[in-house]
């Protein structure tokens, strides 16, 4: 006599059940995961910030150019340039935007020029001049931030988190 086996399923409550608990879980995971890719994009935009200053004193130093790096906290533009009445010395510019849900903050110690941005400002030997930004700030919506700050030899900036909460 031949014993006939048959194969055992999932029967439809349980998959139900599987589905309802798998909802739980990724609806848990969820806000985690957005927060994440908000702390990510704060710190791409903080490191690109960085990322310009070092691509101002290398075009500073190669083409004996001084060099600003600007900060428009209004419209969230920024970028960097050679300083006025050297733009036909051969230096190349680049400009940004932040991402959309991201702003510059800016402190009390902020020194505005003329047309109201902000400046970093870089001689042609690649020293900062001392009347360059302390520090330059990048907040999100919920006001969580970084700063690009000069370092304490005063030689360049570097990325400064804040502390987790």
């Amino acid at each position: 006599m031949e014993l006939v086996r048959m194969a055992r399923a999932f029967t439809l409550v349980e998959l139900i059940l599987v589905m309802a608990l798998l909802c739980v879980i990724f609806g848990l995971a969820t806000p985690a995961l957005t927060h994440s890719m908000r702390g990510r994009t704060l710190k791409m935009e903080a490191t690109r910030l960085l990322g310009v200053i070092d691509f101002a004193r290398d075009e500073a130093a190669s083409q004996a150019v001084p060099m600003d790096v600007w900060v428009d906290s209004q419209s969230g533009a920024y970028g960097a340039r050679p300083k006025q009445g050297y733009e036909d010395a051969g230096a190349q510019s680049k400009d940004f935007t932040l991402n959309r849900d991201l702003h510059f903050e800016t402190a009390a110690n902020t020194k505005a020029l003329v047309d109201g941005t902000y400046a970093v400002e870089i001689e042609p030997d690649g020293t900062l001049d001392p009347s360059s930004q302390q520090t330059l700030r990048i907040e999100d919506q919920n006001n969580n931030g970084m700063s690009v700050t000069q370092t304490t030899d005063g030689w360049g900036y570097q990325l400064v988190e804040d502390a987790p909460q």
